[in-house]
């Protein structure tokens, strides 16, 4: 049996992607989407009242419980020219492209200066938020040491922002690591004011080592071609923002995401803000 499935949202930096034919497997099942692994690409299946992830496509509730149910971690995957094809032991799922609406997920433009971000909303909210007190990273005495050594980034040579990388790139647990998390904060930090070129080819040459989870790797890729899932998109929009209660509404959502792992990275985009506005 053909299950049908027309009508959702696809993130802008999966577009030029759904018509390479390639073939990946289920990687992992949770109640709010499905992992699915590629060799050169990652997708994350959703539905539709959750934030679209930067390498997503998000469908109805209601279908992504039917999908949820019938497939397995290991099951096909095929990207065909028309559709996304599941393949389960009850069903063949088709996820259409023509029926999903490209969503821009790209890197924002702010209006923000880096002079001016202590004086902004989103910054003294952040700041009052005391952030430190809830990652999930314990603040012993190494780790007061590498996030000072963040807060002075752009004048560290290229072998010392590669060390402090390393010291973050997979710790923690889970499918995101905390320090991942935080180091991902820290990054959108700096690409938001353009501020160190050196610290993303630093990023991008320790991630490429493959030193930290599948699912973090997918994430840092999107962020070094200057993609970001829909919350962080409107994270980083609120350096422009005049309204408490619509930043409110943005990082209480952020919060709610895994364990510690929006507060790790809401954390690192704070001290990445803090960092830019000294440097």
């Amino acid at each position: 049996m053909v299950y049908d499935i027309k009508g959702g949202a696809i993130s802008s930096l999966l577009l030029p992607l759904v018509n390479k034919i390639e073939t990946g497997r289920i990687h992992s099942i949770f109640t709010r989407g499905i992992n699915i692994q590629f060799d050169d690409s990652h997708l994350f299946l959703s539905e539709t009242q959750q934030p679209l992830s930067a390498f997503g496509i998000n469908i109805s509730k209601e279908r992504l419980d039917h999908v949820i149910k019938s497939v397995r971690v290991g099951d096909l995957v095929v990207k065909k020219q028309h559709a996304l094809v599941l393949y389960s032991e009850c069903d063949v799922i088709a996820i259409h492209y023509t029926g999903l609406t490209g969503i821009d997920l790209s890197f924002p433009t702010i209006s923000c200066q880096k002079e001016t971000i202590s004086q902004t909303l989103l910054y003294r909210y952040l700041q009052e938020k005391k952030l430190e007190k809830q990652i999930g990273l314990k603040m012993d005495d190494e780790l007061l040491e590498k996030l000072d050594q963040l807060s002075y980034m752009p004048k560290l040579d290229k072998t010392s922002k590669l060390a402090i990388i390393d010291y973050f790139l997979g710790r923690g647990l889970g499918l995101t690591p905390s320090g991942d998390d935080l180091l991902m904060g820290f990054t959108m930090a700096v690409i938001s004011f353009h501020l160190n070129q050196e610290w993303l080819d630093s990023l991008a040459y320790k991630v490429a080592e493959n030193k930290t989870t599948y699912i973090s790797t997918a994430y840092f890729h999107s962020l070094l071609h200057d993609h970001l899932s829909e919350n962080f998109v409107d994270l980083v929009k609120l350096l422009d923002a005049d309204n408490t209660q619509e930043i409110e509404v943005v990082i209480d959502e952020i919060q709610q995401y895994g364990h510690t792992s929006g507060n790790d990275t809401l954390y690192g985009f704070w001290l990445g803000l803090n960092m830019v506005s000294k440097s």
